[in-house]
């Protein structure tokens, strides 16, 4: 028979620098604070701690709202959970979201130069990764690639990598 749980609805509190593990050579884990939210404010009780994945952390940030789903324990006795994003962030709410947005025919000033900013930033943000791909990939005395479309493709993939790595949306 199945067990029956109930999630824990928890914040995410603090996730910390990259650690690399101990038991296997160039993995690194991210000690990530949970809060339970049922617990009262302060409590040592509402901590809970996780060590997780590069690709876990890429998909959450601080002050997400999450469930913890226990699924076990690990060898260790420590409670393993999935983990469940219910935030406002979800990609579900963000297209959901999106659907409501009014059509830039009715935006309001306000509106127009934050999307005005938000695309001067990422600009710069790709600018930068375009500059240091000619600077590393494209440096006469040893190129390492040879074309400008190379060099725009790695860009791109630094511009995604760093948008992901640290959450720049």
């Amino acid at each position: 028979m199945a067990k029956v749980v109930s999630p824990i609805a928890a914040k995410i509190e603090v996730i910390g620098r990259p650690r690399e593990s101990s038991y296997e050579a160039g993995k690194f884990y991210y000690p990530t604070l949970f809060i339970d939210l049922s617990q009262p404010e302060g409590a040592e009780a509402a901590k809970i701690w996780k060590n997780l994945s590069e690709d876990e952390v890429s998909q959450i940030q601080k002050g997400d709202r999450v469930q913890l789903i226990s699924v076990g324990k690990d060898k260790s006795g420590k409670d393993k959970h999935n983990i469940v994003l219910v935030n406002d962030n979800s990609p579900a709410a963000v297209k959901s979201s999106a659907d409501d947005t009014p059509p830039a025919s009715e935006w309001t000033p306000d509106q127009k130069r934050a999307i005005a900013s938000f695309v001067e930033d990422q600009a710069d943000l790709l600018g930068f990764c375009l500059k240091v791909s000619r600077e590393k990939f494209a440096n006469p005395q040893n190129p390492l690639v040879e074309t400008e479309e190379s060099i725009r493709t790695l860009a791109t993939s630094l511009y995604i990598t760093t948008q992901r790595k640290f959450h720049v949306s």
